[in-house]
């Protein structure tokens, strides 16, 4: 049965799910290392290791997961991942309490929440495809893009407030959305494991799919670029524009994608793959140049977040969606990796990007992520029949075999 248009693939409570669950992450980590320094158990370097732990794990720890999860465990995973998250932060906070001071025992505890955090992200998008069909891929994934930039929004607000107003008890603050996450997400449907290509043509390995190296390399230099902004351009802009003018434009970035990610995805569903990850690069490399001007003004710095916000709403979903279809059927390993690859650039791309602020060559990690974009724009042009191919299930399938293969995946959605 096919919903209405304004209803998002696979349901409204996955979407929900996934916005709690990114807030669960989100309202801790803004002010983690600030909380850990009131505390006086630590060195600011030693803090810094504590959290480093926890964003690593969160950012890199997907594919650990790979090989745990089954189809038809997702909603499990997603439970049991925020009874973790939920159980490590009254762990954090009862190592305060009790004044423990042991830096490993912090930094494994922080690393395991953040890793239960890589789990639910892995599980619910292995969820959200395993909803619908590959005509709705692209548009369940902009739903999702839209959740997690819901969260991403409001979570560091919730954030300021807690720790305003509970001081040591402030890492308990992720509780609340971990414990009403694990609770919706006991209302998710199972889903049914689409069938991407014939069981006997199946891959048998456990290495990446013939295209996905090529996709994930692309992957790789699109968040070199994204992490410029998300990740390096408030301690480079914040002496030109303050704190609160860094903190409006990230607002604005958030609240862009909310209002206009389904009109967008919607305006360019007969675009395909190849053109809107060379549009998105574009984007993104445009307005990451723009960055190295903050002292232009926010009237420029809006037009600079504007184009790499219309950049991440388009490669979003796509990078998403042509994983998924070359993995033939392998989607954890598809998200997982993808996920992963994301992660390590923009480990990465800050640290790089910090290091070169501190060195006084600022403008330099922007022009160099701008060239990141220039870079995947040039391997989609000489590989566009690949990338054209990919979302027929892989580089190996031509026009004539395409036809074969979505028919099968169309009857689960």
């Amino acid at each position: 049965m096919r919903t209405g248009r304004a209803t998002p693939p696979g349901g409204w409570t996955i979407y929900a799910v996934r916005f709690l669950t990114y807030s669960t992450w989100g309202v801790l980590y803004p002010f983690f290392t600030v909380w850990l320094l009131d505390q006086d158990l630590f060195s600011t370097a030693d803090c810094g290791l504590i959290t480093g732990a926890a964003v690593l794990a969160n950012r890199l720890g997907s594919l650990a997961f790979v090989r745990v999860l089954p189809p038809g465990r997702e909603r499990g995973a997603v439970i049991g991942s925020q009874i973790a998250m939920a159980a490590t932060a009254g762990l954090l906070c009862a190592m305060v309490v009790l004044q423990i001071g042991s830096l490993i025992a912090w930094m494994l505890v922080s690393a395991a929440f953040g890793l239960a955090g890589s789990l639910a992200t892995l599980a619910q998008l292995t969820l959200i495809v395993h909803q619908f069909g590959p005509e709705e891929t692209r548009r369940a994934f902009s739903y999702e893009n839209v959740a997690l930039n819901a969260a991403g929004g409001l979570a560091p607000f919730v954030s300021s407030l807690a720790y305003a107003a509970t001081g040591r008890f402030y890492v308990l603050a992720p509780i609340g959305f971990a414990l009403l996450a694990g609770v919706l997400a006991t209302r998710l449907a199972t889903g049914r494991v689409p069938v991407r290509q014939p069981a006997a043509e199946a891959p048998r390995t456990t290495g990446l799919p013939p295209g996905m190296p090529v996709l994930l390399g692309v992957n790789f230099l699109t968040h070199i670029t994204y992490a410029q902004f998300y990740g390096v351009f408030a301690a480079y802009a914040t002496p030109s524009l303050g704190a609160r003018g860094v903190g409006l434009l990230f607002a604005f970035a958030s609240v862009a994608i909310v209002v206009t990610q389904a009109l967008v995805t919607r305006l360019c569903r007969d675009r395909g793959e190849p053109v809107l990850i060379v549009a998105a690069n574009l984007a993104l490399g445009a307005g990451t140049a723009l960055l190295v001007a903050p002292e232009g003004g926010m009237a420029l710095m809006l037009c600079a977040v504007l184009a790499i916000t219309v950049g991440e709403m388009l490669y979003g979903p796509v990078y998403q969606t042509l994983a998924v279809a070359v993995a033939g059927g392998r989607t954890s390993l598809a998200v997982g990796a993808l996920t992963f690859v994301w992660g390590l650039a923009e480990s990465l791309a800050v640290a790089a990007g910090l290091w070169l602020i501190g060195a006084g060559l600022g403008p330099v990690t922007f022009l160099l992520g701008a060239a990141a974009a220039v870079a995947a724009v040039v391997i989609v042009a000489v590989c566009h029949r690949r990338f054209a191919a990919m979302a027929d299930g892989g580089p190996a399938h031509t026009a004539a075999s395409a036809p074969a293969v979505r028919p099968t995946a169309d009857s689960t959605s």
